[in-house]
């Protein structure tokens, strides 16, 4: 946390809002920050695979069995691991038309009640059918009908279980900040809109 992070430690330690809450927000976040970023580096295998696949088949005439699978494997997993990295900036979609218009007190009860009542039951119930999903997935020894490659299915099948943890993680940080808006009428760290 930038700037935030010193304004806030210093309403902390006149106790109105527990030491131990800024603390677990900032680990959270950190650790959400830096998974995110290495998550991210999935793409530079993603341009290298790609690149490898079009010189091997227009310039050699030799196309590969493995690209396009791994391809789409690793691009889903990424997307769904970046989840909780997304979370953390501000990067999920908010639809409520009215929602500038709000107090950032109204904003916090908002998000908070969003947040145990939907958030929360919704990735513990997709932890649990995914986690089931990819045990079974193991357990079997799956492998995939895309191409001749087969390639193996329990890791891309566990990245949806791991990615509902990573998103909880950030959610109890997300959950935190918004006690911090209903208490003190402020953000606890400004985001800026993302424009997509």
């Amino acid at each position: 946390m930038p700037a935030d992070t010193a304004h806030a430690g210093a309403d902390g330690a006149r106790g109105d809002f527990p030491h131990a809450f800024y603390t677990a927000i900032r680990w959270i976040d950190a650790f959400s920050d830096i998974t995110g970023k290495l998550i991210a580096l999935s793409m530079l295998f993603l341009v290298a695979s790609i690149t490898y696949e079009v010189v091997a088949r227009y310039f050699f005439h030799s196309p590969t069995i493995w690209v396009y699978e791994s391809s789409y494997m690793v691009n889903g997993a990424a997307f769904m691991l970046g989840c909780g990295y997304a979370l953390l900036k501000g990067a999920h979609v908010r639809t409520d038309i009215f929602w500038d218009g709000y107090s950032e007190r109204t904003k916090g009860i908002i998000d908070l009640v969003s947040y145990l009542l939907l958030f929360f039951p919704t990735m513990v119930t997709m932890f649990l059918i995914s986690f089931d999903d990819a045990l079974n997935s193991f357990a079997l020894g799956e492998r995939s009908q895309e191409s001749i490659w087969r390639a193996i299915m329990w890791p891309f099948r566990a990245s949806i279980p791991l990615s509902a943890v990573l998103f909880m993680i950030q959610g109890v940080s997300e959950t935190l900040k918004c006690l911090y808006q209903i208490r003190f009428g402020r953000e606890f760290v400004h985001r800026e809109k993302i424009e997509v």
